[in-house]
């Protein structure tokens, strides 16, 4: 079984909600890196091993999200991601049915909700 990010750079200017490109340790270590944000956080789950699909309609942000593979984050940065809050928009209770897959959200988020 693959996990896989939907959305993984959320979705800038349509919620008031927490951002992933402007939280301290993602604009660190982009400025370390001499990398955009969006850019440390695409490889950051490409390095932990998930799938990422970003979506952009802007060529320029197109190209950027396709510059993530012929370099890493080192593991000091890689590992001060874990002092990011984990968020959820959308908590998956369409999901859930008696007789599917995931029964709970719970069951979704491994009990992480």
């Amino acid at each position: 079984m693959r996990m896989q990010a939907y959305s993984p750079l959320g979705s800038p200017g349509t919620f008031k909600a927490f951002s992933v490109l402007e939280h301290p340790v993602v604009v660190s270590a982009a400025e370390k890196l001499g990398k955009t944000p969006a850019q440390v956080a695409l490889r950051w789950g490409i390095q932990a091993g998930h799938s990422v699909l970003p979506k952009s309609t802007h060529e320029e942000r197109i190209r950027a999200n396709f510059d993530v593979f012929d370099w890493s984050i080192p593991s000091d940065l890689f590992a001060s991601f874990s002092e990011i809050e984990q968020t959820r928009l959308i908590r998956g209770k369409f999901w859930t049915h008696p007789e599917g897959v995931f029964k709970s959200e719970e069951e979704i988020w491994d009990g992480e909700i």
